[in-house]
């Protein structure tokens, strides 16, 4: 038999032992009030025993009750018959109340809830006390130990014997177990303090300090005190204590019950402790309840409040973790794109200038590294385009915008490019509203086209056209390219997804377009999807916007009056970067502008309001001060009132451009700046500031 089973049985054995031990001393210390036969008692306090031992060990108790029951009644009066039966009333009874309380009242638990300790008094108190009564009174008269007349009297005295035994007994000893082992609760010198209360007002009441008078109503404060202020643990100590002083002052002859015979004396007076346990048991069950249900709410509240505190300490992280990505955008954008802005000049520069160089390996690698710079800085502005939108950086500059004229720009630039040349565009482009950002839309459309070239091959064919469906402008491109396989096809505006593609394509990317195309339309409030025939079967994008109706056609000036390209003027050039500066200065000297350059913001000021140019290209980052305090300072004098001021910095972010059109700026251009476009903007001259160039 292996140890630990031997160790269980024999724990049990040592138990089933101390509890028929303890029975038998309770029922020997009960049969001491039996007046009426030696076998009934009015106080009995083996079945609350009894009933707490069912109720906190289980039914496997049953033989310790069963053993103590017979001996307690073989060793008194009884025969060996009238025992068994007697022991057998009182096992039934202790089980019985331990099934229907377990059933209907919570078992053990009976008195934590003000309900359940109605029903465990209704159960354990009043149903299954009259097996114990019946069935004890019935061995009795069988015996010969009692007669039949004298057998109501008899039952009468044994049931409410057994009754306020589990009235008052049991929850005692259930509640001292299902809590703290020892001591009261934490209340310690008040719980003490209601001890000696109900012992002194006991005794007045009951005992010597009384005066023979009806006092019995004065050892109520004490348990009301104890219901109120302890716990049901306290209140139910205390009434077997009262119980106590009380059964020895009325057998005295002291106390309101103390009147005619002795049992009827205990009945009364039993009557009276049992009504005083389920009244003031109840009481404390609520009270010790709210406090819990209070001790819980403060609970949840401070873990609420340490949640919200966390939850504050976690935002104001990311906050900074926020202004602190910001920042890193902004100053990335701003290292990569200085020195690009004065390579991309250089290069442009150079293909100027190489229709005059004889040496076609030179005019070659000109145009393959003028291919790449334009290359590298688009894959910038995607990378840093989708770290803006991701963050919910990217603010949009929304107004009535015709789809189909942001499509033929869009294509303009991609041409001016030379993105177009190796395949056949075919353009259907319906005039059709929608209330978005030009600029961003614009992105759209190029990304779109870009992506449909890359995965066309050379000689493919290209179709991008827009239409009103319903309440919906429609914008399609498609292609006859490679295609999208059909398990592919959900990923494709995922970010860095990439369709599989030969080796041999000279097209790179990040796999950022189509993300940024997404992203840009549901600002938008609309919706981009795609679709294939599969693999070799080319692929179709179609964006869906809100359309709005066209706004109110605009009056065309006269052809007199309409703006002309202005003639070839002076500039002022205000950059602190010695290369871009020479690149950027020989470029716009090459188109024919009077350039005049300063490298800091005094000098800059200084220089414009001295030498007033027609235009000031002024870069941000300055020493000295900054280039938004340029443009102030510019804007301050009368002489800079009508000057176009062009923002040429590497930092892109909305706020960026807010700032520069706040400032006094014009024009807003982030480097690299394509110097073609440069020159067309200042030929145009100023007009509206313009964000998002």
């Amino acid at each position: 038999m292996p140890k630990s089973l031997a160790e269980a049985k024999a724990s049990r054995a040592l138990v089933l032992l101390a509890l028929a031990a303890v029975y038998v001393a309770a029922g020997k210390f009960g049969l001491l009030f039996a007046f009426v036969n030696a076998s009934a008692s009015p106080v009995w306090p083996p079945s609350g025993l009894a009933i707490a031992a069912v109720l906190l060990l289980g039914r496997w108790v049953w033989p310790a009750v069963f053993v103590g029951a017979f001996v307690v009644n073989v060793t008194t009066a009884g025969s060996a018959v009238s025992s068994l039966g007697i022991a057998a009333g009182n096992t039934l009874e202790a089980l019985l109340a331990g099934y229907l309380v377990g059933r209907f009242a919570s078992g053990p638990a009976t008195f934590e809830r003000p309900r359940h300790v109605f029903v465990f008094a209704g159960l354990a108190g009043f149903v299954s006390t009259t097996v114990s009564a019946s069935l004890g009174v019935a061995s009795l008269v069988a015996s010969g130990l009692a007669s039949l007349a004298d057998a109501p009297r008899i039952w009468w005295t044994w049931w409410l014997g057994d009754l306020t035994g589990a009235l008052i007994v049991t929850p005692a000893i259930v509640l001292w177990f299902r809590t703290r082992p020892l001591g009261f609760s934490d209340r310690k010198a008040e719980a003490a303090l209601v001890l000696a209360s109900t012992l002194l007002l006991g005794m007045v009441a009951f005992g010597e300090l009384g005066t023979g008078r009806s006092l019995s109503f004065v050892c109520l404060p004490p348990l009301a005190w104890a219901a109120f202020r302890l716990s049901p643990r306290e209140v139910a100590t205390c009434v077997v204590l009262l119980s106590g002083i009380a059964v020895r002052g009325t057998l005295a002859g002291v106390g309101t019950f103390s009147r005619g015979g002795a049992n009827e004396s205990l009945l009364l007076l039993e009557a009276f402790l049992a009504t005083i346990s389920m009244t003031m048991l109840p009481v404390a069950v609520v009270v010790a309840a709210r406090q819990r249900t209070t001790e819980e709410r403060r609970r949840v509240q401070a873990e609420r409040e340490t949640l919200l505190q966390r939850e504050r300490e976690l935002r104001s992280q990311a906050e900074v973790a926020s202004r602190a990505k910001d920042d890193f955008l902004a100053m990335l954008s701003h290292e990569l794109r200085n020195p690009l802005a004065a390579a991309t000049s250089a290069v442009q520069l150079l293909e100027d200038e190489a229709g005059s160089v004889r040496n076609p390996r030179q005019a070659q690698a000109t145009a393959i590294l003028g291919r790449q710079v334009r290359h590298l800085g688009r894959l910038l502005d995607d990378l840093l385009d989708v770290a803006l939108v991701a963050s919910g950086g990217i603010a949009l500059d929304r107004k009535p915008t015709d789809l189909a004229r942001t499509v033929l720009d869009g294509i303009d630039a991609l041409r001016i490019a030379g993105r177009l040349d190796d395949h056949e565009l075919a353009v259907d482009a319906t005039p059709v509203w929608v209330h978005g950002d030009p600029a961003r839309l614009e992105q759209v459309v190029t990304n779109l086209l870009a992506n449909a070239v890359k995965y066309t091959p050379a000689g493919g064919h290209v179709r991008v056209s827009t239409q009103a469906a319903g309440t919906e402008a429609l914008l399609k491109v498609e292609d006859d390219g490679i295609g999208i396989s059909e398990e592919t096809l959900p990923f494709v505006f995922e970010l860095f997804f990439q369709v599989e593609r030969p080796l041999s394509r000279p097209q790179g990317g990040l796999g950022l377009g189509l993300t940024l195309v997404r992203r840009i339309v549901e600002l938008h409030g609309g919706t981009v999807g795609a679709a294939s025939g599969g693999p070799g079967k080319g692929a179709a994008f179609v964006v869906r916007l809100p359309a709005v109706p066209a706004p109110a056609a605009e009056t065309v000036p006269a052809a007199g009056d309409a703006k002309v390209a202005r003639e070839r003027g002076h500039v002022l050039l205000v950059e602190d970067g010695a290369d871009a500066r020479d690149i950027l200065r020989m470029l716009l000297e090459r188109s024919g502008y009077v350039v005049t350059c300063a490298e800091d913001g005094p000098g800059g000021v200084e220089a414009a309001l001295r030498s007033r140019p027609d235009a000031a290209v002024v870069d941000v980052g300055l020493p000295g001060f900054d280039g938004y305090e340029v443009a102030r300072r510019i804007r301050a004098a009368p002489e800079g009132a009508s000057l176009l001021l062009v923002a040429l910095t590497g930092y892109g972010q909305p706020a960026d451009r807010r700032r520069a059109e706040d400032a006094g700026f014009d024009l807003h251009l982030v480097k690299p700046v394509d110097p073609a476009r440069l020159i067309a903007l200042l030929a145009e001259g100023p007009g509206e500031p313009t964000r998002g160039r």
